[in-house]
C-alpha cells in the first residue's frame, strides 16, 4: 500500500491499512501475533470475506425455512437483501 491517496481520495481501507501497519511496527513479538486483529479487519474492509459468509449462511437459512414451509403448506417469503427474487 503506497500513500492510500488515489484519484478520488483516499482509500476505504486506509484507516485500517494504518492501524495495522502501526501495530506491525511498534510490536515487541518477533511473530507479531497481536497484530492479527488489526490484519483481519484490514482484510475484512478488502475482501469482505466475513460479510460474504454471513449473507451465504443467511440465505441458506432462509431457503431452508421456505422449503419447510411449502412442505408444510404455509407461507414463507424469502427476503433478499439484493432486490431480487431470492434465487440467488
Amino acid at each position: 500500500m503506497a500513500s492510500g491517496i488515489g484519484y478520488k481520495g483516499t482509500n476505504r481501507c486506509f484507516p485500517f491499512w494504518e492501524d495495522f501497519q502501526q501495530c506491525y511496527f511498534s510490536s515487541q513479538e518477533k511473530t507479531r501475533a497481536d497484530c492479527v486483529p488489526a490484519r483481519d479487519d484490514y482484510l475484512e474492509c478488502l475482501h469482505h470475506f466475513k460479510e460474504i459468509a454471513r449473507v451465504r449462511a443467511i440465505q441458506t437459512v432462509e431457503r431452508n425455512n421456505y422449503a419447510k414451509s411449502k412442505a408444510n403448506g404455509t407461507d414463507h417469503k424469502i427476503i433478499s437483501l439484493a432486490g431480487d427474487d431470492g434465487s440467488g
